[in-house]
């Protein structure tokens, strides 16, 4: 009559153990990282739909200029381009690190 467990077992169920822990510890660097860039990606369009506007409504230019939201350093640009008879206004919005993350197109 067994009462206890062998070594083999238990070996096997701390290797078990380990690979669960362990690919959970990848997942969840990998959740803080697409959470980071959403992060990004949200500022960014918040801060290229405020440049829109400012460019439109109150003559602003936004060449290369840094904008900082919520400690974070967004770098806006913007190009005018005439498209049979209508001008386009096109923003970029993105962080130094990560680069462009949003393009909005205006036109009038």
């Amino acid at each position: 009559m067994r009462k206890a467990f062998t070594l083999l077992e238990v070996l096997i169920a701390v290797a078990i153990v380990g690979m669960a822990f362990g690919a959970f510890l990848v997942l969840s660097g990998r959740i803080v990282e697409t959470t980071d860039v959403l992060l990004k990606t949200t500022l960014s369009t918040l801060a290229a739909n405020n440049a829109v506007n400012e460019i439109l409504y109150m003559r602003k230019s936004y060449n290369n200029r840094e904008v900082n939201v919520l400690n974070y350093s967004i770098t806006v640009n913007q190009d005018f381009e005439d498209l049979m008879g209508f001008r386009v206004l096109k923003v970029e919005a993105g962080t130094p690190e990560t680069g462009k993350l949003v393009e909005i197109y205006e036109v009038r």
